[in-house]
């Protein structure tokens, strides 16, 4: 399998220059403690006589909460499915996801399938208001999302008393996408006053700005940045201070759906022309790679840091991740990371990432405010429950 990395500049020049990894295959590049024969299979095509080629637009950087994607490059999963190219697209800025996977369709017709990862609560607003983008879900790596209200208390403080504390909580920053989410889930308090401001924030400083007290609060994700806040404290001997977080699903009665939800162009999902069966094959080796992230999550955890090697994507400069002792701590998130994963596995079901139907629809409804069709934005048929 061959392993590329894409820039969004090319995206937007509509110029999509592919650079192998160090110039190599990445059987070639693999040397850091792997296996190089897990990336040279006999038989790379097993699916199909042509080669396939696969597109990835991740919502973030190289992660432990990727570590299914991370494995699946790493042990050669892909390639043993029948993909032979995987092409990561750089980062994008915050909520342009769904528009970077569109673009890149329309212009690669190189590429038989490409596929996005962003959070539900992202996904179906912008869907509603932009059906031109014709992009569908199909799977979710998370079954809840691990989103929350992160801020700073007196120690021994516990969640229930930081929520009676929320109302003298006057600045909440949240990324750019998810502004209006919170004005609308925690503006208000039970007498309809407001109490926050919400404002968006830096991806790359909230935490110091948490920390320092420039924000009251922050929009977190339970298996990032909340142990990351737990690590400064303890290293700065901030003793009499702990981390409180209050989940933003069923806040207020929030339903936030899916979290590192997986979708695809339309086209993408057609039964004919094999593009229906590409999709399903790379569905099986991510999932296949949370697996393996999920039974020996320190082998995960290193898969994400070879992973971040090869793709590239752990370029930014931010204080989400505690690199000191950076093993530990990415085995300590991809461990929290797997539990999300394995709660998708339900009701006798053997794959992980299925979308129930009926979550999904109570989720849309929620989100959109309003009574939308079943099944809006959604494809069931490409990784439906299997017993």
């Amino acid at each position: 399998m061959i392993l590329r990395f894409i820039s969004n500049q090319a995206v937007r020049s509509k110029k999509f220059p592919a650079y192998l990894v160090g110039g190599r295959s990445l059987a070639a590049t693999a040397t850091s403690g792997l296996d190089v024969a897990n990336f040279n299979f006999a038989s790379p095509q097993q699916r199909r006589s042509k080669s396939t080629t696969v597109a990835v637009q991740l919502d973030y950087y190289m992660s432990p909460q990727f570590a299914g994607i991370a494995c699946a490059l790493t042990e050669g999963l892909y390639q043993k499915a029948g993909i032979d190219e995987v092409k990561f697209l750089s980062i994008c800025p915050v909520g342009l996801e769904a528009e970077r996977v569109r673009q890149f369709r329309d212009i690669s017709s190189d590429i038989d399938v490409v596929v996005g990862s962003v959070e539900q609560n992202v996904f179906l607003p912008l869907l509603l208001r932009n059906p031109e983008l014709k992009l569908k879900a199909v799977a979710a790596m998370f079954d809840t999302s691990p989103l929350c209200l992160a801020s700073i208390v007196e120690g021994g403080e516990d969640n229930e008393r930081s929520k009676d504390k929320e109302s003298s909580l006057q600045v909440v920053g949240a990324h750019e996408d998810t502004v209006d989410l919170l004005k609308r889930i925690m503006i208000f308090d039970s007498d309809q006053v407001a109490r926050h401001k919400v404002v968006a924030s830096s991806r790359a400083t909230k935490n110091m700005d948490l920390f320092n007290g420039d924000l009251d609060a922050i929009q977190a994700y339970t298996t990032t940045e909340v142990p990351t806040l737990q690590r400064m404290l303890e290293r700065t001997g901030k003793t009499g201070k702990a981390v409180a977080s209050i989940p933003l699903e069923g806040l207020n009665g929030a339903k936030l759906g899916y979290s590192q939800m997986l979708f695809a162009p339309e086209e993408d999902l057609a039964a004919d022309g094999g593009k229906h069966e590409i999709l399903e094959a790379f569905l099986e080796a991510t999932f296949e790679g949370w697996s393996v992230a999920i039974n020996d999550p320190e082998h995960g955890a290193k898969s994400v840091e070879e992973a971040q090697k090869l793709t590239k994507l752990s370029d930014e400069d931010n204080d989400h991740w505690d690199r000191r002792d950076y093993l530990r701590y990415n085995t300590e998130s991809t461990l929290a990371c797997g539990k999300l994963v394995e709660a998708t596995k339900k009701d006798g079901s053997d794959r992980y990432g299925v979308i129930d139907p009926e979550r999904w629809d109570e989720a849309t409804k929620w989100l959109l405010n309003e009574d939308i069709r079943s099944g809006f934005a959604l494809d069931s048929t490409v990784w439906p429950a299997k017993r």
